[in-house]
């Protein structure tokens, strides 16, 4: 992997996610709720500064793809240890989630060999959901239509990412939209 600012971000993430994990365990909330948004900023920024500064990569891409699951298993370990008892009436809606988050991961996994790296808008669109609902639950509290929301743009995301896996016939990364792909795109394996 070649050493770049975005690859550098993606690498904090990387470390940052047991980190958060640990201060979640360990009930330090204040220390886990920063270090998950600050993961979660990173994580919106690193591909503009990448396409912005000519430092895309498909390495950087796959890392990216493995931060962002550390990340978001991080970020549901501390809402479940912080929040148990105010989350536990919408935990159906985490269950989906989780259901969707690992079909779209198996999907890619089984169909096309490997983690979906697609980096689609729904992807990011839920990534800004999820922080502003980590922002309001630090802020002001847990609220059961912001974690919904939060989670129903996540299941979206996810629904997007397994929609392209039956689509496409070989694993690529930055695909943005399943709009985005033509039949040629399709057929072709692109």
């Amino acid at each position: 992997m070649t050493p770049s600012i975005p690859n550098l971000m993606t690498l904090y993430r990387l470390a940052a996610a047991p980190a958060a994990a640990g201060l979640a365990l360990a009930g330090f909330r204040d220390a886990f709720f920063a270090v998950i948004v600050i993961s979660l900023l990173s994580d919106l920024l690193d591909g503009p500064i990448a396409r912005w500064l000519k430092q895309e990569s498909s390495d950087g891409a796959w890392l990216d793809t493995i931060a962002d699951g550390g990340t978001v298993l991080a970020g549901l370990l501390g809402v479940y240890l912080f929040e148990g008892d105010s989350i536990r009436p919408d935990m159906a809606w985490l269950l989906a989630f989780l259901a969707s988050y690992t079909g779209a991961a198996g999907l890619s996994l089984i169909k096309l060999g490997g983690l979906p790296a697609f980096h689609l808008y729904s992807s990011k669109l839920a990534a800004v959901g999820s922080g502003v609902f980590f922002v309001w639950l630090f802020a002001l509290g847990y609220s059961p239509a912001a974690f919904i929301a939060a989670i129903c743009l996540g299941i979206v995301a996810n629904a997007e990412s397994m929609l392209v896996s039956l689509l496409i016939k070989r694993l690529r990364t930055d695909i943005h939209s399943v709009f985005r792909l033509t039949r040629a795109d399709a057929d072709r394996g692109a």
